[in-house]
Parts: C-alpha cells; sequence; structure tokens
C-alpha cells in the first residue's frame, strides 16, 4: 500500500477498534475475517480495511495477506500490519461525505492513546443502560469521566441539527408560499369570471354545457400554474450549484422531486380555482345579459 506521508490525503483514515467491533456496529465481513481471540497485543499485527481503501490501493487484486507500513518507532524501526479482512463502506466522521479509505486496528496494538469511545448494542431502554453504565465506570474509577452517552439516532441526529433546522425553516417558507399562492389564483380567476360574466352568459344560452364553461376556467388556471412552474424549474436549474451545497441524501436535480413538486403546484391551482369555476359554470344566462 503506497504511503506519503507528505499527502495525507494518499493515507487511509485510522480507527483503533475492539475485537466485538464489526459485529457490535453491524458492519459485515465481504472478504476474510474480522478480528478474534487470536489477535492479541503480542501477536503479528492484523488490520481490516473498507472496500474504498482496497479500490484504490488495490485495484483488482486481492489485498488479504498483502502488508503495509503503519509506523516507526523510535529507534526507527519500520512496523508492518498484514491485511485480514475487507469490510462494507459505512460512514464515520461525516454522514454528508461518501465513505473514504479506511482501516481499522486493534487498540490493544497501540501504545497510548488519549480517549475511546464505547459502543453498546442492547434491546433495553437507552435511559437506564446508560444509568447503569455510569455506575460500572464510577466503580472501576471514580476518576474516569463518561461523557456523551448517545444512542446512535441522537448521534445521527446531532450531526444533521443544521440540515434539521434548515428544512424545518424551507418548509415553513414554502408552505406559506403555496398558501399565497393558492389565494393569488384564487383571487385572478375569481375576478375573470366576474368581468367574463356576460361572455359567460351569452356561451349558456348558446348551447354550452356548465361542464364545458367549468373546463374552461380550470384549464386557463391550469395554464397560469404551468408557465409558473416552467419559470421555476428554471431557476432551480440555474442554481444547481447553491441549492446543491444545502441539500443533504438528494439531488438538486432529482427527477423525482421535481415532478412531484410540480404536480402539488398544479394540484393547489385545480383546487384554488374550483370554486370560481363551480361559479361560473352556475351563471343563469338571463341574469347575466341583465348584469351587462
Amino acid at each position: 500500500m503506497p504511503i506519503d506521508q507528505k499527502d495525507p490525503s494518499r493515507y487511509p483514515n485510522l480507527m483503533m477498534v475492539g475485537r466485538d467491533f464489526f459485529k457490535v456496529a453491524g458492519i459485515r465481513i465481504v472478504r476474510g475475517r474480522g478480528f478474534g481471540q487470536q489477535d492479541t497485543a503480542t501477536s503479528p499485527s492484523v488490520a481490516v480495511i473498507n472496500e474504498a481503501t482496497a479500490r484504490k490501493f488495490f485495484g483488482n487484486s486481492d489485498p488479504i495477506g498483502r502488508r503495509f507500513k503503519d509506523d516507526e518507532d523510535e529507534k526507527h524501526v519500520k512496523h508492518y500490519r498484514t491485511i485480514i479482512g475487507i469490510c462494507g463502506d459505512t460512514l464515520y466522521n461525516s454522514v454528508r461525505q461518501p465513505a473514504g479509505p479506511i482501516h481499522f486496528d486493534l487498540y490493544v496494538d497501540k501504545k497510548e492513546f488519549r480517549g475511546a469511545t464505547f459502543m453498546v448494542r442492547s434491546t433495553r431502554r437507552p435511559e437506564a443502560l446508560a444509568e447503569e453504565m455510569r455506575k460500572i465506570v464510577h466503580n472501576l474509577d471514580v476518576d474516569i469521566p463518561l461523557t456523551q452517552v448517545r444512542t446512535q439516532r441522537q448521534q445521527i441526529d446531532a450531526n444533521l441539527q443544521q440540515e434539521r433546522l434548515f428544512a424545518t425553516l424551507t418548509s415553513g417558507f414554502g408552505l406559506l408560499a403555496l398558501l399565497l399562492a393558492m389565494v393569488g389564483i384564487y383571487g385572478i380567476m375569481a375576478y375573470t369570471v366576474t368581468q367574463r360574466t356576460n361572455e359567460i352568459g351569452i356561451r349558456l344560452a348558446l348551447g354550452a354545457q356548465r361542464n364545458t364553461v367549468r373546463s374552461m376556467v380550470l384549464r386557463e388556471a391550469v395554464w397560469l400554474c404551468v408557465l409558473g412552474v416552467a419559470v421555476g424549474l428554471a431557476a432551480v436549474l440555474a442554481a444547481v450549484k447553491l441549492v446543491k451545497s444545502m441539500l443533504y441524501g438528494l439531488e438538486a436535480r432529482d427527477p423525482a422531486s421535481l415532478i412531484a413538486t410540480a404536480a402539488i403546484l398544479l394540484t393547489v391551482a385545480l383546487v384554488a380555482a374550483w370554486i370560481p369555476a363551480t361559479r361560473a359554470s352556475r351563471v343563469e344566462p338571463m341574469d347575466a345579459l341583465r348584469h351587462e
């Protein structure tokens, strides 16, 4: 595995874990094996890499059994690790970025480390389990702090707090804009029907069906909405770079989202125009002509 100390991006990230990490975290071993009881502080150093590391550094060749330089001690003696397994790609430091190259080492191989994160899988309530864990740690050593006790879901929610706040605000503004659009379409179509009362009366007097009149008004509302949707989609596609930076797990040009948005706007336009269209279909020809 090529290692360039001057270019850290060429070196996979490191995670120090325990023997049961993959089982507890639910990460599958794609090839080879995970850590076992035979892997100790005195046994040959081993490592498990993820699929991203295998693709980047080994291509189509099999990395199982290959070795890479891990570190040098104070006497500049090189230490090597043997790859014993490949695990599936998962997200670690950030849920916003795709999984990058990473290799897993046993923490018992390291001479020192500043802190540790313990992962517990249980069917018990998180609150009760956290309290019991605090008591266990306190009984082992009262000077060991136990901080940031949270479930995995709480951890993910904390990492996505900014995105959730942005989504809440934009959803609120979106609903407000949708309501204003509905009121606007209703007002325009109601005004149009009032201005065309005489025309509608003449159409009905000449034999036009009331359903035809209703469809005429609804069709005009739909065309008005289609024009607005076209302008909106053009604006979204023009600002795709800005929008993309604010999205998580969604593409700015996602066809499903754009189609769903257009369908919602068309539905709102039909609902807003339904009352004026129904009112137009109920116009009595004599009253309309008398009104003129």
